[in-house]
C-alpha cells in the first residue's frame, strides 16, 4: 500500500523547472507584463515602452480618465486609428459629446468614410451598443464616452471585449478613477504645455509607473474649407 501511496503523488515541481515547462506564459508581478494579444502602438515610443506588450492591446478594454473634453485624446489614438482604417476596418463611436468634424479627423489621415456614430441616450443603451459593437467584429476601435458604469458592468465588458481582437477605448471622467474597474488598462489624462499631454498610467499589468508620461501630439494643419459654427468634437 505505501508503495502505491508513493508512487501516484507527484513531487512537486522546482521554480526552474516550472519556469521551463511553462516559458512566457508566466508573469512575475514585479516585472512589466507582457500581453499575450495583438498589440497596435499608440505612435509614441514614450509610451510603448509604458504599455505591456508595446502597445494598446486588442482583446481588452482600455480606460481613458479626462479632467474635461478636448484635451488632445483624439490626437493621442491618432496613429492606432489611422492604421485601423488604412486595415480596411471601421471606427465606431458611441455617444460622443459633439459633432465629429470629419475634415479634422481626415487632416489625422483617418479615413473618416470608416467611421460610424451612434447615439444612445441611456446608460443601459450605451452599454448595450458597447456590447454589440465588440461582439459584431465589424469594428477595429470601438470608442465610448461613458460616464456612467457599475463595475458589474465594466467586468462584462471585459469578457466580451476578450472574444474579440478590436480596440476598446473607454472615455470616462476622472472622478471614475475611484471606482472599481475591470479594465486592464487605466490611464489619466491631464493638460500640460502647449501641444503636450501628461499621462499617468493608474493601472497596467506589471509594476505601476510613478512619474507621468508627457506625449507631444501632433499637429493639425488648417483647414481648406470654413468650420461649420456648430459644436463638433475635433481632435482638439
Amino acid at each position: 500500500m505505501s508503495t502505491l501511496v508513493s508512487s501516484s503523488l507527484a513531487s512537486p515541481l522546482s521554480l526552474l523547472q516550472i519556469e521551463t515547462q511553462f516559458g512566457d506564459r508566466i508573469w512575475r508581478g514585479d516585472a512589466l507584463g507582457s500581453s499575450p494579444d495583438q498589440v497596435v502602438s499608440s505612435g509614441f515610443n514614450e509610451l510603448d515602452k509604458a504599455l505591456p506588450g508595446g502597445g494598446w492591446s486588442t482583446h481588452s478594454l482600455t480606460e481613458l480618465l479626462l479632467p474635461a473634453e478636448g484635451l488632445g485624446e483624439i490626437r493621442l489614438l491618432n496613429q492606432s486609428l489611422k492604421y485601423v482604417t488604412q486595415s480596411g476596418r471601421n471606427i465606431l463611436l458611441i455617444n460622443p459629446p459633439h459633432i465629429p468634424y470629419m475634415n479634422a479627423w481626415e487632416n489625422l489621415h483617418i479615413d473618416s468614410r470608416r467611421i460610424l456614430t451612434v447615439r444612445a441616450c441611456k446608460p443601459a443603451e450605451r452599454l448595450w451598443v458597447i456590447e454589440q459593437g465588440i461582439k459584431s467584429g465589424a469594428f477595429g476601435a470601438v470608442i465610448c464616452w461613458l460616464s456612467d458604469a457599475n463595475p458589474q458592468a465594466m467586468r462584462k465588458l471585459q469578457i466580451i471585449a476578450r472574444t474579440t481582437a478590436s480596440l476598446v477605448f473607454l472615455f470616462r471622467p476622472v472622478s471614475a478613477q475611484f471606482e472599481p474597474s475591470a479594465a486592464p488598462l487605466r490611464i489619466l489624462l491631464s493638460p500640460a504645455r502647449r501641444h503636450t499631454l501628461s499621462i499617468r498610467l493608474l493601472k497596467r499589468r506589471g509594476t505601476p509607473v510613478v512619474l507621468p508620461i508627457y506625449i507631444t501630439l501632433p499637429q493639425i494643419r488648417p483647414f481648406s474649407s470654413p468650420v461649420i459654427p456648430i459644436p463638433i468634437l475635433a481632435p482638439a
